[in-house]
Order: C-alpha cells, then sequence, then structure tokens
C-alpha cells in the first residue's frame, strides 16, 4: 500500500465547476452503504444543479487535497426555515470523506469553515442526524462539540435493515432574544 501525501488540505466553498469532482466522492460514500441515510448516487449535472441552488446562507465547502477532492461539508438552513422564520437560526450540516482521507483531521478543517460560515450568517444553532452505529462520525461530531439529544428508533432502512437515527446539536453562540 501507498502511502497518501501528508499535504495541507485547502478548503473553500465549492464552486459549480467542482462538480465533476465532488460527485464520485459523494457517491463512493453513498456505495459503501454504511455511514449515510442517502441511498441513490447523484450525477454530475444533479450536483452542478445543488452547488448552483445553494442560497446566501447555504454553502458546500470542499477540501482540496493534491488538485482532488478529499471532502466535502454541506451547511444549509433547516429545512422548517423554509416555512418559519422562528427557526431560522438554524442550520444543518452534512460531511462525506473519502476512506483514503478519514482520519486526517480534514473533517475538522471543513467544520470550521462552516461554523465561521455559520456564524457570520447569524445562525446560533446546528442541529444534524447521524447513524446511531456510526461511531466514527459520533466521535468525530463530539470532539467539534455536538451533544446528543435525541434518538429516532428504526428511522432508516438500508441494506433492507433498520437502523435509528441520533440527533445532534451545537450551540454556536448564546443565543439572545
Amino acid at each position: 500500500m501507498t502511502a497518501l501525501p501528508r499535504t495541507e488540505p485547502v478548503i473553500r466553498k465549492a464552486t459549480p465547476d467542482d462538480a465533476e469532482a465532488v460527485a464520485p466522492v459523494l457517491n463512493a460514500v453513498i456505495l459503501e452503504g454504511e455511514y449515510t441515510a442517502l441511498t441513490l448516487p447523484f450525477t454530475v449535472e444533479e450536483e452542478r444543479a445543488f452547488i448552483e441552488g445553494l442560497c446566501e446562507r447555504s454553502a458546500l465547502f470542499v477540501a482540496e487535497v493534491e488538485g482532488g477532492i478529499a471532502g466535502m461539508q454541506s451547511i444549509e438552513p433547516d429545512a422548517s426555515a423554509r416555512y418559519t422564520d422562528s427557526m431560522r437560526h438554524v442550520a444543518t450540516v452534512g460531511t462525506w470523506m473519502h476512506a483514503s482521507y478519514r482520519g486526517r483531521r480534514i473533517g475538522r478543517r471543513l467544520a470550521e469553515a462552516s461554523f465561521a460560515f455559520a456564524q457570520a450568517r447569524d445562525y446560533r444553532k446546528i442541529a444534524i442526524q447521524v447513524l446511531a452505529d456510526n461511531r466514527r462520525a459520533l466521535r468525530f461530531y463530539g470532539r467539534l462539540g455536538f451533544e446528543r439529544i435525541g434518538i429516532a428508533k428504526r428511522h432508516v432502512r438500508l441494506k433492507g435493515q433498520f437502523r435509528d437515527v441520533l440527533y445532534l446539536e451545537k450551540l454556536l453562540q448564546a443565543c439572545v432574544p
């Protein structure tokens, strides 16, 4: 096995031109069938449309290593914010890392960019859902300061098996009315 280069990743916001490099990383994680509730791979065109459709309070950050995409993290308003301004302060994140780059602190660098982005856009909280048996993700988010706040039993069905989902949250700053 050849060792991977230890080049520091460049963290930046994705552009639609990144779709061709982002889609294969996202799809590799989806096809593993273990770490995300997503089950259907995305085409480059779908990924481009997603990036193009991001609003001013949304971003996809990518970690570029040696000219390729090692991983990415999305940050978006909570889905309920479409229907009420009472949830405007809540964001959600999703993180996808190519298997060969896991455990190299790249996810932490992506999260730092997402947290700075969130605070600059007046988010006060990030809420996420993580598969309850995804120990790696739970450890990752725990180290970032996320706390477990609930569980949804048999919430996701992957490979014919029902799996629980844990809800986690991180407060970004003291909520002031």
